[in-house]
């Protein structure tokens, strides 16, 4: 079987795809069942050496030194029998081959799918050269700190003894042996403190590199069901040629562009909280008439509304205010979309707008399915789905990255929720942003 990989380019929701692809921070290489590359991206050419497909058509055993091959064949055999998401080689250090012969240490972590009938395996490749050059001086820095703390101690004690030898009344022997192991206290607490920051350093580095390769894993499984949609709908286009069939052709080109937009929205999603996790994100504050804004949005769901749907939009007061538009927009746009995702045909969603004393209010309400209680005190949290929405595409990003814009914006975020009638999201910003 080959991929081509001009099928990632032949629309628009393709096109997204690729780009994610291509310019991806991590090594992405897809195989099939018998270990041949079907598509490396960029990012996989430069950590192994090559240039442009170079390593299609190339076996997996080829980048992996030759003395781990053998073995590397039985466990990739396994894999197929059995294919699951998970990391590769747990416990065990990953040796990764250059085409200039040169190693280099690695991490991976494998996903699958199935594509016309054959199975592929996805491998998310991570050069962790500069992580293990940390852990080494790490490590060397503790030996040393060690052996310092020995040197310490030891003089310390010599110190001692030499004292209790001495006229233990002497005070000015007594206040040195006090002052030496007051050095002795700080120069550990010192040594402590450097290496929790070394650990804290670490943990971050890991728990990004984490949240990068799940992110990437769910977006893969989200982009699936609309690519399909797309693909589908194209296909069956061409087939209505004659002009009493306009409806058919309607219905699939509004399938198309809902499913670009779904994409779109996964997309925004992804950079979002890539901005965020960065502080690339700088608040902007100019003056706002707030109707104003929320009406220009309106035109964002005109694809996304299902059979029967309507947008209420309901000001109390005209409000003229200080604040981000770009932060507002993006606020406002993910909750209405959620309200619609979330609600079936024929019910209404409603934007209603009002201020108290010097803040700003802004519910979006909806007759949707609701949130299950159990779930409401984890619904902010990155990547978290309340369990009735198993069957809706969805990041599980959306709210997480409200309540940081809101946070931007020193404002805040309430709901309240029922299951089978409906969610009311109601945010708080100060008029005036200083």
């Amino acid at each position: 079987m080959e991929i081509n990989r001009s099928y990632l380019i032949s629309n628009k929701g393709y096109e997204l795809l690729n780009k994610i692809f291509v310019n991806a921070g991590e090594g992405i290489l897809i195989a099939d069942s018998k270990g041949q590359i079907k598509l490396a991206n960029d990012r996989a050419n430069l950590l192994f050496g090559y240039e442009g497909l170079e390593l299609e058509n190339k076996s997996v055993e080829d980048l992996i030194p030759s003395h781990l091959r053998k073995h590397h064949v039985n466990h990739r055999s396994n894999y197929i029998k059995n294919p699951t998401t998970r990391p590769m080689g747990s416990g065990r250090d990953l040796v990764g081959l250059k085409k200039s012969g040169d190693e280099f240490p690695l991490e991976i972590s494998l996903s699958h799918m199935k594509h016309e009938g054959e199975h592929l395996v996805i491998a998310f490749v991570t050069d962790i050269s500069q992580r293990k050059k940390q852990e080494l001086a790490l490590a060397e820095s503790r030996s040393k700190l060690e052996n310092y703390t020995q040197q310490l101690e030891n003089k310390v004690k010599e110190r001692t003894r030499e004292l209790e030898h001495l006229n233990l009344g002497l005070e000015s022997q007594i206040r040195e042996r006090k002052l030496a192991e007051q050095a002795l206290k700080e120069s550990l607490e010192e040594i402590k403190k450097a290496e929790k920051e070394i650990l804290k350093a670490l943990e971050k580095e890991k728990e990004l590199n984490e949240m990068k390769t799940r992110f990437i894993s769910m977006a893969s499984h989200e982009f699936k069901t609309p690519l399909t949609t797309v693909l589908s709908s194209a296909n069956l286009l061409a087939k209505y040629t004659q002009t009493d069939e306009q409806d058919k052709r309607q219905r699939h080109i509004d399938k198309i562009k809902s499913s670009v937009q779904n994409l779109n929205n996964i997309l925004n999603d992804f950079l979002s909280l890539e901005r965020l996790e960065s502080g690339h994100i700088q608040v902007n504050s100019k003056e706002i008439t707030l109707n104003e804004l929320l009406l220009q949005i309106k035109d964002n769901f005109e694809h996304t509304l299902k059979k029967g749907q309507k947008i209420t939009f309901d000001f109390k007061k005209d409000l003229t205010i200080q604040s981000d538009p770009h932060l507002i927009q993006n606020i406002v746009i993910n909750l209405v979309s959620n309200a619609i995702k979330y609600s079936p045909d024929q019910k209404p969603v409603s934007v209603i707008t009002d201020c108290d004393d010097d803040e700003v209010i802004i519910k979006v309400i909806d007759q949707g399915i609701g949130i299950p209680e159990a779930d409401q005190k984890n619904l902010f949290e990155r990547f978290f789905r309340a369990g009735n929405v198993s069957n809706i595409g969805g990041t599980g990003l959306g709210l997480n990255i409200v309540k940081r814009y809101l946070d931007l914006l020193n404002g805040k975020i309430s709901f309240t929720s029922k299951v089978g009638e409906g969610t009311t999201f109601m945010i708080r910003f100060p008029s005036v942003l200083k």
